[in-house]
């Protein structure tokens, strides 16, 4: 406390597992030889500053008795595995652990981590575990609600591919978007979630009343191929809609 000078000490009790008990799920997914509930993870709607996890829940299938790690984390994420040692048919949780502040950049993150069955296993795309992140600017309530907000209209909030333009390697579509508040909108992101996508923006900041138009292209075959969502992720100045999502259908 605040103008105590002696130290004060914490003492924390506690019993460490060897093994989770209250996990009553399944485990559809391989990661080379170990079974897992989950081979995604994502971290949306992320303010700078804060600290959150998610956990995947994994079983041991390899026969052998295993000390499990995560390879290729990024330094704005750590893992935890609990218990550090599973033997066989037996069960562990992994908990990865986001430090926003060490993001690299407002908008969508993605990175590949790799599950091993001991520290120096060998990365391979069968053992992949795909993070992405969304950080998003953090409003005062005040801002929010004022009545001098930029506000952000848009079009449509998805596109289809069978209703584009154009021939499958480069279907075509636009989306207008117009800022129906008080000040200047800006747009400070705009980012694709995969490859396969082009996108052109006519003007990044737009006065009260003013719009722009959103161009896509799409190569359908390339994105056929690609097992992640097709989305367009944008960041804005726009209090109530912070993020802004289109959904590529």
């Amino acid at each position: 406390e605040d103008g105590v000078k002696e130290p004060l000490s914490l003492v924390i009790k506690g019993v460490v597992v060897t093994e989770i008990q209250d996990y009553s799920g399944t485990y559809p997914y391989l990661l080379g030889q170990i079974r897992a509930d989950r081979n995604e993870i994502e971290f949306d709607n992320v303010n700078k500053g804060s600290m959150t996890a998610q956990t995947i829940h994994i079983l041991n299938t390899t026969g052998e008795t295993i000390e499990p790690v995560i390879m290729h984390l990024p330094d704005y994420l750590k893992a935890e595995i609990s218990p550090t040692r599973i033997a066989p048919n037996k069960p562990a949780e992994i908990s990865i652990v986001l430090n926003s502040d060490k993001l690299p950049r407002m908008g969508l993150t993605q990175t590949n981590v790799f599950l091993g069955k001991y520290p120096g296993d060998k990365v391979a795309p069968e053992k992949e575990i795909s993070v992405s992140t969304i950080m998003i600017p953090s409003f005062s309530q005040d801002a929010a609600s004022s009545p001098t907000a930029p506000q952000l209209l848009l079009s449509a909030t998805s596109l289809v591919r069978s209703e584009m333009s154009g021939k499958p390697e480069a279907l075509k579509g636009e989306i207008i978007l117009q800022n129906i508040g008080k000040s200047t909108l800006e747009i400070s992101s705009l980012q694709m979630s995969t490859a396969g996508m082009q996108v052109s923006l006519g003007k990044t900041q737009l006065d009260p009343t003013e719009s722009t138009k959103l161009k896509i292209q799409l190569n359908d075959i390339e994105l056929q191929q690609i097992k992640k969502k097709p989305l367009i992720l944008m960041i804005t100045n726009d209090p109530s809609n912070p993020k802004v999502i289109i959904d590529i259908k």
